[in-house]
C-alpha cells in the first residue's frame, strides 16, 4: 500500500466558465431564445449543429472553446438562413459593421457596434486612472 499523498486542486472558475467572451453567451442565448419562441425544434438545431461540427472540425492551434463557438455561430447562421429569419446580405453587412467597429476601437477599450460609424475619441490615458499609459523618454528630457 502506497503512502503517497496526492494533492488535487479544484479547477479555477475560468476553467469552468462556459463562456470566455460576452459574444459567446449572446449567440448561445439567441439560439435558446429562438427555440423557446417556437422557431425550430431542439432536434432540428442539434441536426444543424452536428453537421457543422463534422464539416468544420477543430483547427490547428484553436482551443476547444473557440472551435465550439465558431461552429455554433456558423450553424446559427445556417439555421437563421434556412428559416428565412435573415438573409446573406444582412449577415455580411453586420459582419462588416463589427469589423469596422473593431478597427475603430482603441486598444484596450470594449468594442461596441456604434464604433462602426463613429470612432470613439482616442486618448492616451488609462480609462479608469486617467494617467498616461506611457511616456516617451524624449518628452521626459524636454522639461523646461
Amino acid at each position: 500500500m502506497s503512502s503517497e499523498i496526492r494533492t488535487i486542486s479544484a479547477p479555477s472558475v475560468e476553467d469552468c466558465a462556459p463562456f470566455e467572451h460576452p459574444w459567446q453567451a449572446q449567440v448561445f442565448s439567441l439560439i435558446v431564445y429562438l427555440h423557446q419562441a417556437g422557431q425550430f425544434s431542439w432536434k432540428a438545431w442539434v441536426d444543424v449543429f452536428s453537421k457543422e461540427i463534422k464539416a468544420s472540425p477543430i483547427q490547428q492551434g484553436e482551443s476547444i472553446n473557440d472551435a465550439y463557438y465558431r461552429q455554433w455561430v456558423s450553424a446559427a447562421e445556417k439555421m437563421l438562413l434556412s428559416l428565412e429569419l435573415t438573409g446573406k446580405e444582412d449577415i455580411a453587412r453586420r459582419v462588416n459593421e463589427w469589423r469596422q467597429a473593431y478597427l475603430n476601437t482603441p486598444h484596450g477599450m470594449p468594442v461596441v457596434l456604434t464604433s462602426a460609424t463613429c470612432a470613439p475619441a482616442h486618448n492616451h490615458y488609462h480609462p479608469a486612472l486617467r494617467i498616461p499609459v506611457s511616456v516617451s523618454p524624449a518628452s521626459a528630457r524636454m522639461k523646461p
